[in-house]
This record gives C-alpha cells, structure tokens and sequence, in this order.
C-alpha cells in the first residue's frame, strides 16, 4: 500500500509539473534488455518484437542493448536484475513464470523477493500446454499412463518441470521431465527425439515453431491454463479434470504467473518517476499499430496486462496459503517422493 501510496503522488506530481519525460529522460543513455530465456525461445522472441517499439516511445531515444540470460529456466536473468543491474530506469527484464513463482515455493535460492520487483507490465496470457511429438506412440491421455514418457524442460524446479509433474499427479500421468534446457534447445531436443514431449506454452510455440501448431508436428494432450484455446476444443483442460479442493488451489497457484506471462520489470529500488515513464511507453507500445502487426506476422498473440495489473495479481499468488504451496512443493519437486 506504501508503494502505491508513494506512485500515486508522483504521478500527480507530474500533472502539475507536465509530463513524465520531464521527470525522467533517457536521452544519451543506454538501455540494457534482460531477456531470462535462451536465444531462440519464446520469451526471447516476444521481447525482441517488442523492444524497438517500446524504445520509439521512450523520452529522449536511448540506445538499445538486449542479453540473454537464460540458465535455470530464466532465474538466472531476474537474479542479475534484482542483484546486479543498476537501479535508475536504465536496465528491465522479461522471464517466463518459472523465476516468480519458484522463489514463493522456497525451494530455488535467490536473494530476490518477488514482491520487490518494479511491474511495467506484461504480454501475454496463460495458454500452457503439455504435448508429445507426432512420432511417439503416445497418442491420448490414457497412454500417457501406461510408460514412462520423457518431457524436455528448463530447470529442476522451474515452471514447465513443475507443470509438467503437476499435471502427471492429477491425472495419473508417467511423464518423466528432463531438465537442463531452455526453451530453444527444448525445442530442438524433440526434433532429435531426445525426448518425446514437453510443457510449455502456444504461444511460444506459434512464435518459433509455428508449423508445428499449423501441421499437427506437436500432438497436445492436455491444456494446463485458465482458459481453453479456442484453436484445441478438443484438447481437454486440466481444470476440468480437477475435483480434490487442495489439487485445485494448487493448480490455480502454478497458473497464476501464467496469467501476467512474459512480463516487464524494472529492479527493485528503480524510482517510481521511471516507473511511470516506463509504464506509459509500454502502453503505448503494445497500442503501436506497427507493433501489433509485426507481432500477428511473427503469429504473436499479444493480451497486455498492465503494471497495476500484474502487481495485483503478484499480491494474489503471496497471499496463497502455505500449506498448498509446501503441498504443490510436495508433488512437484523432481527427487521427492510424490503421493
């Protein structure tokens, strides 16, 4: 309430004293882009999309640097955020919803808090999906439970290994995640039938393999998302599939950061007058009529959330009880005996 508290004055601040670039310029600058995601992947492609356009509309046109900083399933780019990235408007960051949920569970060591971070907003909505290659031999849901199937994932505990483990607990599932990739070599990884599947979202998927959604190179088994996918009717949703009250709530807490997926953030500390200068290039960014259609070219469906609306919905996930976090912990942690 304090830091919302303390952005409202300032935003009135700057209608008495004139517009946020007043405030806050960019100009001469350099801006460092943190995608927390390998070159190739999803994350990676939504940011690069989008970052000459949210540049065009910053104050003063700063120059534009992007980095990939991909290892443990994106941790690694927010961590350098949090820990490492100066302060004052001139480094953001992008992740998938591996590094905002994952310190919640209390199992990944960072010294971020999540709570902490500066929201400028976010891209895209949850459209997880858990999917099998059009070679193997598992073919439904029901087959999926007779062996044991290798899923491509990033980290250990990271939010496709999670979904992955997840999904496998409610519906009785032998999917078997295999960590150490990020999302481009996941992807790679199936093509050379390393593995057989893999969780992860449609829309990384229309973005860097969009054939494999067109031509049915990926056969989806399950979604694992709040809403269904009008292209999948047929594809059943794991929510419907859920009717134990504890399952439930702990699928709802590893849905939620899918819903503000691929967002934006400032680090911890970064002033709120760059906040504002920030959000308000976002907003127009994600408006640009360019953009958006160099996004529906590169089959990028973008549903932007606002800062305040991710910071809501980062409040929600704090507020999940612990005992179903250390539940979800329970069923989800690759070495742990899952009952």
């Amino acid at each position: 309430m304090r830091r919302r508290a303390h952005l409202f004055l300032a935003a009135l601040a700057l209608l008495v004293t004139g517009p946020a670039q007043a405030e806050f310029s960019l100009a001469g600058k350099t801006v460092t882009f943190v995608i927390g995601g390998g070159a190739g992947g999803g994350v990676d492609a939504f940011a690069r999309t989008l970052a000459p356009y949210l540049t065009k509309h910053l104050p003063g046109s700063p120059v534009l640097k992007i980095t990939n900083m991909g290892a443990s399933g994106g941790i690694q780019g927010v961590q350098y955020l949090a820990s490492v990235a100066p302060h004052d408007g001139t480094y953001i960051g992008t992740t998938n919803a591996g590094p905002i949920a994952e310190p919640m569970m209390g199992q990944v060591k960072v010294t971020y808090h999540v709570g902490d971070f500066r929201w400028i907003g976010s891209l895209t909505r949850g459209d997880t999906v858990c999917a099998v290659w059009r070679e193997s031999k598992i073919k439904t849901i029901e087959d999926a439970r007779s062996r044991e199937v290798p899923m491509a994932s990033t980290g250990a505990t990271s939010a496709p290994t999670r979904a992955t483990l997840l999904t496998a607990h409610i519906l009785g599932l032998r999917f078997k995640p295999i960590p150490g990739y990020d999302g481009g070599t996941a992807l790679l990884a199936l093509e050379r039938g390393e593995v057989e599947g893999t969780c992860t979202t449609l829309g990384s998927l229309r973005t860097t393999r969009p054939e494999w959604v067109r031509n049915g190179q990926l056969r989806l088994l399950v979604q694992v998302s709040m809403t269904k996918d009008p292209e999948f009717p047929l594809v059943p949703r794991l929510a419907d599939m859920v009717s134990d009250a504890t399952q439930k709530s702990m699928l709802e807490f590893l849905q939620a950061p899918y819903e503000f997926n691929n967002p934006l953030m400032l680090p911890p500390g970064t002033p709120d007058e760059a906040l504002l200068v920030w959000r308000e290039a976002f907003q127009k960014a994600v408006a640009d009529k360019a953009y958006l259609g160099e996004a529906e070219a590169r089959l990028q469906n973008v549903a932007p959330r606002t800062g305040s609306e991710v910071e809501t919905l980062v409040a929600r996930m704090l507020a999940t009880p612990p005992e179903i976090i250390e539940r979800l912990k329970q069923v989800t942690d690759i070495g742990l005996v899952r009952q």
